[in-house]
């Protein structure tokens, strides 16, 4: 039987964003939970780049930039996701 290496990279990228991004609400709650004197800004923050990056999604969805290949266009939305998430994460982290 062949192995499907691409499918098998795309679990895992997937994996890693629902990790990472557990990681993020997880430092955010404690952020707004101890009530940092920053949570208001991290909440507006926090809603403006779900906005954002769902918008960006849908265009580069809506304009083909992410191939029309199923497997392409979903590594390409996890890793566009991914990649806001991991700069959360650094920042986040960069804080406690």
């Amino acid at each position: 039987m062949k192995r499907d290496i691409a499918g098998e990279a795309l679990l895992r990228d997937t994996g890693k964003l629902w990790v990472e991004a557990g990681s993020v609400i997880a430092l955010r709650t404690a952020r707004i939970g101890l009530g940092d004197p920053e949570a208001g800004d991290e909440m507006v923050r926090m809603v403006t780049e779900k906005v954002w990056a769902g918008w960006e999604v849908g265009m580069a969805l809506a304009t083909g930039q992410f191939g029309h290949d199923p497997e392409t266009v979903c590594r390409r939305t996890v890793n566009h996701y991914r990649r806001a998430v991991r700069k959360n994460l650094r920042r986040l982290s960069a804080n406690d």
